[in-house]
């Protein structure tokens, strides 16, 4: 599957920066995907708390973690839920750790190592603008 990078803003807010973003698809809330910006360096996947309710994924209390992102302090809870990507033409689905934050700072999640590169060989080419996921189920 490949993918155009897309616009984001940038860290300090302003200029909107194109970078690697896929749309993931939580279990409940397929016809809404959410865009995911590929974080190489992060080891989680993370998304906003909000979601969860919204694709009726109950967030077990035991297992949570603080952590600061983009000058914030949040809370992640832990969940196993089915993601599904696609390109229009052809659909992954996997089972995956998401950590669901609250509060999150972003408009899209962070699609880490965990839950999401694990799962896929990933190229990028900053250069051309673009990304390919091949899956490796």
């Amino acid at each position: 599957m490949r993918f155009a990078f897309r616009e984001l803003p940038a860290a300090s807010g302003g200029a909107l920066t194109p970078r690697p973003v896929v749309d993931i698809a939580l279990e409940g809330l397929k016809e809404a995907p959410i865009a995911c910006l590929l974080d190489t360096g992060a080891l989680r996947t993370r998304m906003s708390a909000e979601l969860a309710p919204l694709a009726g994924i109950e967030l077990p209390s035991a297992l949570t973690e603080e952590f600061w992102i983009g000058g914030l302090k949040t809370v992640g809870t832990l969940a196993r839920v089915n993601l599904t990507v696609t390109d229009g033409t052809e659909e992954v689905t996997w089972d995956a750790a998401v950590w669901f934050c609250d509060p999150w700072p972003h408009p899209f999640g962070l699609a880490g190592l965990e839950g999401f590169l694990h799962h896929f060989l990933v190229t990028i080419c900053a250069y051309h603008g673009y990304l390919e996921v091949e899956s490796q189920a």
